[in-house]
């Protein structure tokens, strides 16, 4: 039922997200046409698309050239600050950990692996001078053949070069960070910067995304026990495809006298 008090489409956009979401419309289906749905809601073809235009926004639907509008097929998938780490032995990496959890297929391509020279942000990151060489790993992340992530790993070359495994695609059981250990640069605590922001245009075309979306920027940095940190990873993600969670135990502050 529209009524007056809110602007028609964006009651129809939230009508046709609650039919996403009981299953009325599946997940990866064609969604109805303009016409059809202007039809049945007794508006404009135009409502229909300001409504389907929200829901570009918000992630809902996907607009396919020449194939229509298809309801999003990838659920949400949340990333767990805390454990996902401590899952990675479960497969290659916590990307691949997480991807699985939600019984979806899990691939990983990589776009380069090898020594590259160190972007001013990350030499910082790492500690390093600009003039310091990295091994970067950097790599796209899917679900279901759809792309979840991009993700671009900075290593110290100095502690990396002698490691064959880190230059291959399958760095072996527990990812990077098993090979880290096996060098002698265990990793035991992380810290993390969160930004929104809007996609480059690289980043629109990798990860398929709509004008109007948004993306998470982690700068995820890996310390050993002696707070040498060895590993600037920086995560670009869909707003709409990922939920961040974050827990930490509150420390009682002592009474000052």
């Amino acid at each position: 039922m529209i009524e007056n008090q809110r602007p028609q489409y964006a009651q129809i956009a939230d009508l046709i997200r609650t039919r996403i979401q009981d299953g009325t419309y599946a997940a990866g289906s064609l969604l109805p046409s303009e016409d059809r749905l202007a039809s049945e809601f007794g508006v404009s073809r135009v409502t229909v698309n300001r409504a389907v235009g929200l829901l570009r926004s918000s992630g809902d639907v996907k607009v396919r050239r020449g194939a229509g509008t298809t309801v999003r097929s990838v659920p949400r998938i949340y990333r767990d600050s805390q454990s996902r780490y401590a899952a990675r032995q479960e497969g290659t990496g916590a990307g691949e950990v997480e991807v699985r959890k939600l019984n979806l297929k899990s691939r990983t391509d990589y776009r380069h692996i090898g020594e590259v020279e160190t972007p001013p942000a990350v030499a910082a990151a790492l500690g390093l001078d600009t003039t310091d060489r990295t091994l970067l790993r950097s790599r796209v992340l899917y679900a279901n053949d759809e792309p979840t992530q991009i993700a671009d790993s900075y290593f110290p070359w100095p502690i990396t070069k002698k490691s064959e495994a880190l230059m291959q695609a399958n760095a072996g059981p527990g990812g990077s960070y098993g090979r880290l250990a096996d060098l002698g640069y265990g990793v035991v605590r992380f810290s993390e910067d969160v930004t929104a922001r809007p996609p480059t245009e690289p980043e629109y075309r990798t990860l398929g995304l709509d004008p109007s979306q948004w993306v998470f920027e982690i700068w995820h940095i890996a310390y050993t026990a002696a707070d040498m940190p060895v590993e600037a990873c920086i995560h670009v993600m869909p707003c709409h495809l990922w939920t961040l969670g974050y827990a930490w135990r509150d420390k009682p502050v002592s009474d000052e006298r």
